[in-house]
């Protein structure tokens, strides 16, 4: 989804870039640049990226993007360790963007500025920060990264308000299926906000069914889906197919339903299993369960 990323966090590159060839990512030549100054922990975030314009030429530029969600004295000095190097070691025109997904940013989060006896120097960096942006302009874009921004947004909202998250969870959902992505963004968008705004383990149930009743279920699957849209989506966010994750999902369920149910004391084990369809084992087993908690 990098073409995407670029329209909307840098815009004014979008324009020049020929997206018809190939985009080589360089992180490895990152790392090799700053090792000695920076430890390997510190850029793992970091990304630098090689583009070719769509005049023709042969110099290209590069993109190098950060992504940093936590106050760092030291940042803005970072970015400029980082253009200065990869400038003497390529000689090549760079544009660098930080992208802050934290509330907090330092007062210079895109400015570094050096002076010493009369020598200045100043580097301008460009710089998004997510907890500034207005939730309007977000929700009338149709750029996927809208989605990826808003989920960002609304980590930050939340915080441990889990009832508000799964609210936020819900809407990102509903917004995905609104905007019609192709089937590959689809699953990046609910596999990075299911990552991202993680919930407690029934609220991630109700989560995970609201998506199959949204994606999966192929009542509702618009018609070029299909049971391999289904089944890639599974893998994707969960790691099992959808007739997998549906036992999984009915298995907690019944667990859950059982748990309740011999707490109350009202059933037998024999009337329990029969209402939840599952043998007279499966309820014993949770009962004993429950004994030794």
């Amino acid at each position: 989804m990098f073409q995407d990323f670029i329209e909307f966090f840098l815009p004014q590159a979008y324009n020049l870039i020929d997206f018809g060839q190939p985009v080589e990512f360089l992180e490895q030549e990152l790392h090799k640049i700053i090792s000695d100054k920076y430890k390997k922990g510190k850029v793992i975030n970091d990304k630098l990226v090689k583009v070719r314009l769509k005049n023709g030429e042969e110099k290209w530029i590069l993109i190098h993007i950060e992504v940093q969600s936590s106050y760092d004295s030291g940042f803005a000095e970072r970015m400029f360790t980082y253009f200065y190097r990869i400038y003497d070691r390529y000689d090549q025109k760079i544009t660098a963007i930080a992208i802050y997904t934290g509330d907090k940013v330092a007062k210079n989060y895109d400015t570094y500025e050096y002076k010493f006896l009369g020598t200045e120097n100043i580097y301008k960096f460009n710089a998004y920060r997510i907890s500034s942006v207005n939730e309007a302009s977000l929700l009338a874009s149709k750029n996927p990264f809208s989605l990826v921004v808003l989920a960002s947004q609304y980590l930050l909202k939340s915080k441990d308000d889990y009832d508000k998250r799964f609210i936020f969870k819900q809407k990102l959902i509903k917004l995905a299926k609104e905007r019609n992505y192709t089937d590959a963004k689809i699953i990046n968008l609910i596999k990075f906000i299911d990552l991202l705004l993680q919930l407690p383990e029934k609220l991630e149930l109700k989560f995970e069914k609201e998506v199959i009743e949204t994606y999966l279920k192929t009542k509702n699957m618009v018609k070029k889906r299909s049971d391999s849209f289904a089944n890639q989506l599974c893998l994707a966010v969960y790691g099992e197919t959808l007739i997998e994750r549906s036992r999984k999902i009915s298995t907690i369920e019944k667990t859950l339903t059982t748990q309740n149910l011999l707490k109350l004391k009202k059933l037998s084990v024999n009337e329990i299993a029969d209402a939840i369809d599952e043998p007279i084992e499966f309820v014993e087993k949770i009962q004993q369960s429950l004994k030794k908690d």
